[in-house]
């Protein structure tokens, strides 16, 4: 292969994931002393020592982070969590994605893709081998098991199709399977904190696989003030810290705002104190295709580069109750349900008259509550899939308000993976 250069898109996804997982074995114990030089990528059978087994837990931990950080960002401005205001560079929004588009053609998707498919087998492979070796704790397990999940999950809920290790294509179910597997595995370890997450994490696996009794079931272990969030870092690298903030830290990015989003309206009507915005006289940092340049009004539900993302809250649970409630036709029963939220959130209460309303008040909610959290695609899609009742705001429609000429729901296979796996061409 002389004279050949070896890009990293060229190699097959599981080559690729083994060397990333000995390298952040590598980088995280060689971070317990700094006086230890980093000795680069590690052995196969290394990786299978119980001795690993923290620095596996916690690179699943941090992969999981990544993937949600490209996933997230781009699917808040298709679904209009954000609006673009400037560069489409670094930390920029494309025109396509300003426009609403995640199209299979498009090169500038395939890290969304292969970050967050990396977290999902990074948090699988960890697994594998914490069952072969025996687990050293049972915490490291139940975190293994939890990250597997949640990885799942976010694949589920943003992506068109599953493909697991270089297989053939699948329905997008195949992952909140997977992720429902995990979760019922953390349950089963201990009781605590992660368990919770866990009941939490697979209530939603199970609303998106249509099985409403078990996800209110698992819904009702979960109390309305817990919350399970995924840490980031203040360290200058997109693994550890949260990139929707630095996006817009201003130092030097402002490549989004919250001008011209519902967002922005309901917080001017209600003083929801979940949707923090920041009212600056700035703009953008570049003029965007539908509007040259643009009022700079920046979220600060992510207020630094060390500000977690919420994997996981009791509230969510109570909307997956009012969801369930709704399906049955309960509008009082859900508006309950919603108000419960709302109150452990310091939010007034609301009030629906028919259906119709009801599950407009439910969708606005999920919204809220979710905001920015790369969860608002997945239920925009499964809400059009089943044609369910109530209206979404022209903000987050396409249309011309919105400045969305089309907006694509999920996102597709990326072309790396369709270039490099034969079971696609």
């Amino acid at each position: 292969m002389s004279g050949t250069t070896l890009h990293l898109r060229e190699i097959p996804m599981r080559a690729r994931c083994v060397k990333s997982i000995g390298l952040m074995v590598a980088l995280l114990l060689a971070a317990c002393d700094t006086s230890v030089s980093n000795p680069g990528p590690v052995e196969d059978e290394f990786l299978s020592d119980p001795g690993a087994q923290t620095a596996l837990v916690n690179g699943a931990g941090r992969a999981l982070a990544t993937g949600i950080n490209w996933i997230g960002y781009t699917g808040a401005a298709v679904a209009r969590e954000i609006h673009p205001a400037g560069s489409t560079g670094s930390f920029g929004i494309t025109n396509r994605w300003q426009n609403g588009e995640l199209n299979a053609d498009d090169g500038d998707l395939n890290d969304h893709w292969e970050l967050a498919q990396r977290a999902r087998w990074v948090a699988e492979e960890t697994v594998r081998r914490i069952e072969d070796a025996g687990a050293r704790t049972d915490n490291l397990k139940q975190q293994a098991y939890l990250w597997a999940g949640f990885a799942n999950r976010v694949l589920g809920e943003n992506m068109c199709e599953a493909v697991i290790d270089g297989g053939a294509a699948e329905p997008n179910n195949v992952f909140f399977q997977r992720a429902e597997e995990h979760f019922t595995k953390a349950i089963a370890v201990q009781s605590g904190t992660m368990a919770t997450a866990a009941y939490a994490g697979r209530a939603s696996a199970r609303m998106y696989l249509g099985k409403w009794n078990e996800a209110v079931t698992d819904a009702a272990q979960v109390p309305t003030a817990f919350v399970y969030n995924l840490p980031y870092y203040n360290i200058g690298e997109d693994a550890q810290r949260n990139r929707i903030f630095f996006s817009i830290g201003n130092t030097p990015y402002r490549a989004h705002t919250q001008w011209n989003t519902w967002y922005d309206e309901y917080r001017k009507a209600s003083n929801d104190p979940r949707v923090p915005i920041t009212i600056t006289t700035m703009q953008g940092d570049a003029a965007i295709e539908c509007c040259g340049r643009v009022p700079f009004w920046p979220q600060a539900k992510h207020n630094s580069s060390a500000a977690p993302i919420r994997l996981a809250s009791g509230r969510e649970m109570r909307l997956i109750e009012a969801e369930a409630l709704l399906r049955t036709g309960d509008v009082g029963g859900a508006v309950d349900r919603i108000n419960q939220a709302r109150t452990q959130a310091v939010a007034t209460p609301i009030t629906a008259s028919n259906l119709n309303e009801a599950w407009t008040l439910l969708k606005r909610e999920r919204g809220i509550e979710l905001w920015l959290e790369a969860r608002r695609l997945g239920d925009l899609r499964r809400w059009k899939d089943a044609n369910t009742p109530g209206t979404l705001h022209e903000l987050e429609s396409v249309g011309a308000a919105s400045h969305l000429v089309r907006q694509d729901l999920c996102f597709p296979i990326s072309r790396s993976e369709r270039d490099t796996n034969p079971n696609l061409r």
